[in-house]
């Protein structure tokens, strides 16, 4: 949390923690790499059901040179972790103050005023965030529980309207 200059209360600041980044990270490398130890299996799976080009995916899944061996899982552990990074860099960021909500996504930023909330409410496990008239202003998974959730747009004053 930290301190706004004019604000009743300090902003509330909801964002995925950094041991939930590094699980998300070692979790993608290593599905990745899993990935790249099956895929010779998988292959040759593949290549003994009537496929297309069933000869060519069993050539494919042959090889077991070693630097194909250890290359393979080393490459998809680096796609894997990519990926990893990528969803958390584009994971939101909800910075609640008691004059506006403001959203990180990547490099997007946008500022919803207090004026423009008509409601704030769980549905699965996301956050919804709607216009008095029923616009959808933000709806998106948000870190840090149901309870820590509610509790942020509660204390800025914002309309909550789930349990």
């Amino acid at each position: 949390m930290t301190k706004e200059f004019g604000a009743q209360s300090a902003a509330t600041e909801l964002r995925m923690s950094l041991s939930t980044r590094v699980v998300v990270w070692v979790f993608c490398g290593a599905a990745g790499a899993g990935l790249g130890f099956a895929v010779p299996w998988l292959l040759q799976f593949a290549a003994r059901h009537p496929i297309p080009y069933a000869d060519t995916v069993k050539f494919l899944g042959s090889f077991d040179s070693p630097a194909m061996v250890i290359g393979r899982p080393a490459l998809l552990a680096a796609v894997g972790l990519a990926i990893g990074l990528f969803i958390t860099y584009h994971s939101a960021t909800l910075r609640i103050s008691d004059a506006s909500i403001t959203i990180t996504e990547g490099d997007d930023t946008r500022v919803i005023a207090r004026e423009q909330v008509g409601g704030v409410f769980r549905h699965g496990g996301k956050v919804r965030i709607e216009s008095p008239v029923g616009r959808v202003l933000f709806d998106d998974d948000v870190e840090g529980g149901r309870a820590a959730v509610s509790a942020a747009f509660r204390r800025h004053g914002y309309p909550w309207e789930g349990a």
